[in-house]
């Protein structure tokens, strides 16, 4: 029971790489053929990939727009403090529940995506932009994504199981 259990977790891990993949792949992409503060319109008056910077976090809150020191340490002291607790949720999470299992491996991937990002660059890059005639929602990426699908999943698998009585 014990190996399955951990095959099962062991399995999970490729979401992770494949997000992570994605994300700097993409994000290497925007780089290489969008100059900086460009965008070109891939559905008018909807949908758009732009190359902006984010010096703050998913969806733009608290970006300051420049790199400061405190930002680059309170984002990567939280986002180590937010990888232990997505370790120890893994590690304690039933195998059985693979809903809640790829929801935390989908945090994982965000976070490694755009921490590593962070770490190297001292901003993360934005470019998916979705808005409707001049309302547009904050810029954002597939390490943002990834982990809001993430949060999701895991809530609404636990939110089942909790009442069912499980």
């Amino acid at each position: 029971m014990g190996f399955r259990r951990g095959r099962s977790k062991l399995s999970c891990t490729y979401i992770t790489i494949l997000v992570v993949l994605g994300d700097w792949l993409t994000k290497y992409l925007v780089h290489d053929i969008l100059p900086l503060y460009h965008s070109f319109k891939v559905r008018d008056g909807f949908f758009s990939i732009v190359h902006v910077r984010n010096y703050g976090t998913a969806f733009g809150f608290m970006n300051q727009g420049k790199e400061t020191f405190f930002n680059n340490v309170f984002f990567i002291v939280a986002s180590v403090i937010a990888l232990i607790l997505v370790f120890y949720l893994i590690v304690r999470e039933d195998a059985s529940n693979r809903l809640s299992l790829i929801g935390l491996f989908l945090i994982l991937g965000g976070i490694i995506g755009n921490q590593g990002e962070r770490i190297f660059h001292g901003y993360v890059t934005d470019f998916l932009d979705f808005y409707v005639k001049t309302h547009h929602w904050p810029a954002f990426n597939i390490a943002d994504s990834s982990i809001t699908v993430g949060l999701t999943l895991y809530f609404v698998a636990n939110y089942i199981l909790n009442k069912d009585g499980r």
